[in-house]
């Protein structure tokens, strides 16, 4: 099977890992390279210069020496909206042409500049009948519009795009009984995915993340964004500072580490009291922004459960050619994209009809349906951009 490119964008740089038998029982790791951009190309994990972004990425694939120009990457930043909902019972093409009506006043978001997906988790009985309690995704189509021209201009093709939260619980399910949490911290929002048995059960995006702490030193100490950066990872939580430069870094790094503890105890205290009988058991930390000594000592005492770093490794074959590659100190990072290229996918041909069907009833709605989760990204009133990029993503849709 041909392979896929992993992309992972952040703030300082591309990087991207070259999967070989995607949506297999065991894909192989085969290459990867990273490259750094300028600053003001990326941001929040959006591409906002396309110019400076093509250029990277062609610079990219150089260096890896990837052999194919398929892309699947991971959405999830603070324009991501995840919301518990119930909605009327729906199927197939009535679900991706009634969504949008169905969840009017739900999400912060333009619907007429939404993406939106639902994923459905079980029946309940009301008084008006069987509907579906599920986890309603919405995004910004404009601001995922721009990532997905940079890649395209640049003679890449999306294969697949999905929320970072449903990714990370492909590549780490976790066990087929009890609760997990997952907790990736990015650059600019932290996400939190409770789940049980390996089925999502509650999100929370929180508006903060790594990148927060390190401007933060940034303005305390009057140096660099990546000076404050360096000095973030090396100093950790471990304490020890003697000089009061390293005091007042230590003493803003506590306080800001803090206030994103807090919100992630939050959210555990909101899933304990809304399920009393499936405490969250353990944690597993991935994003780049958990690059912190001692971060998940502190985590473990501050939510009262065992937390680890996960391995995004564990369920690939990795290419002995990638030992000197630097790929490991990266993992935590490219996580999210590589849990896309796991699972089974569905029917190419089902997917076209699908959103054949939901394009020709929703036609006349700005605001008609795209996918953009775990069944991947369709538009319902397409420019050509989003029309390549639908086809291109229905083919990377996975059950």
């Amino acid at each position: 099977m041909a392979g896929v490119v992993a992309l992972d964008l952040s703030r300082s740089g591309i990087r991207a890992v070259q999967v070989d038998a995607p949506y297999t029982a065991r894909p192989t790791l085969s290459r990867f390279a990273a490259v750094e951009v300028p600053e003001g190309t990326i941001f929040d994990g959006e591409i906002v210069d396309q110019r400076r972004a093509i250029t990277a990425i062609k610079q990219l694939w150089k260096v890896g020496g990837f052999t194919t120009k398929k892309v699947v990457f991971g959405v999830s930043n603070r324009k991501v909206v995840v919301r518990e909902v119930t909605l009327p019972a729906m199927a197939g093409p009535r679900r991706k042409t009634s969504l949008r009506f169905a969840v009017e006043g739900q999400v912060p978001i333009d619907l007429d500049d939404a993406i939106l997906d639902f994923l459905p988790l079980r029946n309940v009985e009301t008084p008006n009948g069987v509907q579906q309690e599920g986890l309603l995704v919405a995004t910004v189509r404009s601001s995922l519009e721009s990532t997905v021209n940079a890649i395209e201009r640049s003679g890449r093709s999306i294969d697949a795009i999905d929320f970072s939260g449903f990714s990370l619980l492909r590549l780490m399910p976790g066990s087929q009984r009890g609760t997990q949490a997952i907790i990736n911290i990015g650059a600019s929002s932290t996400t939190v995915v409770i789940s049980s048995a390996g089925v999502p059960q509650f999100v929370r995006i929180i508006a903060s993340g790594g990148d927060d702490v390190t401007r933060s030193i940034e303005r305390a100490l009057g140096i660099s964004f990546a000076e404050a950066e360096h000095d973030k990872v090396v100093r950790g939580l471990q304490g020890g500072a003697a000089t009061p430069r390293d005091i007042d870094a230590e003493t803003v790094l506590r306080e800001n580490i803090a206030g994103l503890i807090d919100s992630i105890r939050n959210t555990f205290s909101f899933w304990a009291n809304a399920h009393p009988g499936s405490p969250v058991e353990n944690v597993v930390l991935t994003g780049g922004g958990s690059r912190l000594g001692g971060l998940t000592l502190v985590l473990s005492r501050a939510l009262g459960v065992p937390t680890e770093y996960g391995n995004p490794f564990a369920p690939f074959v990795v290419s002995p050619k990638l030992r000197d590659t630097g790929i490991e100190q990266w993992a935590l990072e490219i996580a999210a994209p590589l849990g896309l290229t796991l699972g089974a996918k569905l029917s190419a041909k089902d997917d076209r009809k699908a959103a054949k069907s939901a394009a020709k009833a929703a036609a006349p709605s700005r605001g008609a349906q795209k996918k953009a989760s775990a069944t991947s990204a369709k538009s319902a009133k397409p420019t050509k951009t989003e029309a390549k990029a639908a086809k291109a993503a229905a083919k990377g849709g996975r059950k």
